[in-house]
């Protein structure tokens, strides 16, 4: 539960890859000055490739077929592996320890704490979810690097009937938690051909495969903020953007996320 009972909700909107990581970052600044909770929602117009802070852009993924494609690749403030952004709905968590708990917790009890409003959404659905630790408590390399986020697995990773569904990565600066993760509406089977070497993967799943209908984002957005205000007792607050905030996200969308040189630097 979160101490604070009201949160500021970012509403859902659709944005280009490089906007969204933008907007994510600037939400951390936003929390630095104003010390309120922030959930956001979101999605990506057009399709992109996010990959991790510390990825290695060239060695991974295949930037020529990229371009060819006209998919966008821009580097995340979070780690973990990459992920191609399609037919999905997108989440932003932005607090910080003292928001989610009274005493100290590590890194893999703010995933478990953060993430169980993911599992509560999915049962809205009438699926049974639970964390990989859980499913799959040995036989399961957990924390193995791969190039693409739905080919490895990590512990707090969301399991369905056996299969990996999302993924979600953490930013600390200071006290201060940012987490955003994808929750995937379709299966994108093209996203292994942007990615260098052998990452094609048959265990990951996505809510239409589930249900075996065609789920829309606002859908999955509703049942998600009300999985997320009834697991953690809070009041979300419609609060979109303001012109003010929208020219602090210009700011750092042309200082760093439109520029090749933080999104395909080389990792040293």
């Amino acid at each position: 539960m979160f101490l604070n009972n009201s949160m500021r909700l970012v509403p859902f909107a659709f944005y280009s890859p490089y906007e969204n990581m933008a907007i994510d970052e600037y939400l951390v600044e936003y929390y630095e000055k104003t010390r309120r909770p922030v959930l956001r929602l979101y999605s990506w117009r057009p399709a992109g490739i996010s990959i991790g802070k510390n990825q290695d852009a060239q060695g991974d993924i295949d930037l020529e077929k990229c371009a060819a494609a006209s998919v966008a690749v821009v580097r995340r403030m979070t780690g973990g592996g990459a992920i191609y952004h399609k037919n999905e709905l997108t989440y932003s968590i932005t607090c910080s320890e003292k928001d989610i708990s009274d005493g100290v917790l590590t890194v893999k009890e703010t995933f478990e704490k953060l993430n169980a409003f993911i599992i509560g959404m999915y049962s809205k659905f009438g699926f049974k979810a639970a964390y990989s630790k859980d499913v799959f408590p040995s036989g399961v390399s957990h924390g193995q690097r791969a190039p693409l986020c739905y080919a490895a697995n990590e512990e707090y990773d969301i399991i369905i009937n056996s299969k990996k569904i999302g993924g979600n990565a953490q930013m600390r600066k200071k006290d201060i938690i940012f987490q955003h993760g994808s929750i995937p509406l379709e299966n994108n089977k093209e996203a292994p051909g942007f990615c260098r070497g052998d990452v094609a993967s048959s265990n990951y799943t996505s809510l239409n495969e589930l249900t075996g209908r065609e789920i829309g984002e606002d859908e999955a957005a509703a049942n998600l903020m009300a999985a997320f205000m009834e697991e953690f007792g809070v009041d979300l607050r419609r609060e979109p953007l303001g012109m003010d905030e929208k020219r602090g996200v210009v700011g750092l969308l042309t200082a760093k996320y439109a520029m090749n040189n933080w999104n395909l630097k080389k990792i040293k």
